[in-house]
């Protein structure tokens, strides 16, 4: 059954403020693609600022098309701020690289998604920065874990592959309380099974490859925060990564993301009947 909340965001989604070009009221956005963007004058080319969504730069740190899919992913998840990578793995590497330092840890739940775990047991590894797996299930473990190197902690809900769900507000807790930065890979629950924020979760990363793209033909993340400053820090760590997304993908993205909310609640229905008539079945 879909509730006043569901309803809203279904709304929210279709609805998103777009304003088209005077004389041309397409409902979709356009599709910009660019590299190099021109100014009107010198005085505008020196007081650019690649920390604005007012303005423009240079193709790789944003153009209307991509502006627009990060507003409405930033309200998808009740997020202000959004920088889009291209893939979930990209994402996730973009929040690594703003936040930990050589001398760093790093706190992965024991159900990571796979490449994010070998990414801390390489890369990270190489960059001088530890990681350990602590268990999703015991927040009061979590707790224990934090040191005074750890910087960061990942969140999965529900973990990937084996999917459980752990005590999301217990484990933020715990991290806030000792003054850590809680980052969620919330691919699963796409921004439409719960709200993070509303949890305390710092940072909330999608792999837009799945649910809102829909189509198994994108590749792309996105990184959504509230805090101005966290966000500044991603979106510096995305100029100096050179991590870029192509017009097209974004345009079939911004298609798809209106029917997001309709797609995962049948895909939940469809899901509960398979289980129930699983259940049923000698052989399981």
């Amino acid at each position: 059954m879909t509730s006043d909340t569901d309803r809203d965001l279904v709304t929210e989604l279709v609805h998103h403020p777009y304003v088209p070009p005077a004389g041309f009221g397409a409902v979709p956005p356009g599709v910009y693609k660019a590299s190099t963007v021109t100014f009107a004058n010198v005085a505008a080319l020196r007081s650019r600022s690649w920390k604005s969504r007012e303005g423009y730069t240079y193709g790789l740190h944003g153009t209307p098309t991509t502006f627009t899919l990060e507003e409405r992913l930033a309200t998808l998840e009740g997020g202000r701020h959004c920088v889009l990578a291209p893939s979930g793995l990209a994402a996730i590497t973009m929040v690594d690289a703003a936040l930990l330092r050589q001398g760093d840890e790093v706190l992965l739940p024991d159900n990571v998604y796979g490449p994010s775990k070998e990414l801390a047991r390489t890369l990270l590894a190489d960059w001088g920065i530890a990681h350990r797996l602590y268990d999703p299930l015991d927040a009061g473990g979590l707790a224990a874990m934090i040191g005074p190197r750890t910087r960061l902690v990942w969140l999965e809900a529900p973990g990937s592959v084996t999917m459980e769900f752990p005590d999301l507000g217990g484990l933020v807790a715990a991290a806030r309380d000792r003054g850590v930065i809680t980052a969620l890979d919330n691919t699963w629950g796409a921004g439409v099974a719960f709200r993070a924020f509303d949890f305390g979760v710092d940072i909330v990363m999608h792999a837009l490859t799945k649910y809102p793209s829909g189509g198994a033909d994108v590749l792309m993340g996105s990184v959504v925060t509230r805090d101005e400053a966290l966000h500044h820090r991603i979106l510096q760590a995305h100029g100096r990564l050179g991590l870029g997304v192509g017009a097209n993908d974004v345009e079939l993205v911004l298609r798809s993301l209106p029917t997001v909310a309709l797609r995962y609640h049948a895909h939940d229905r469809a899901a509960r009947e398979l289980a129930t008539w699983l259940q049923a079945q000698p052989a399981v």
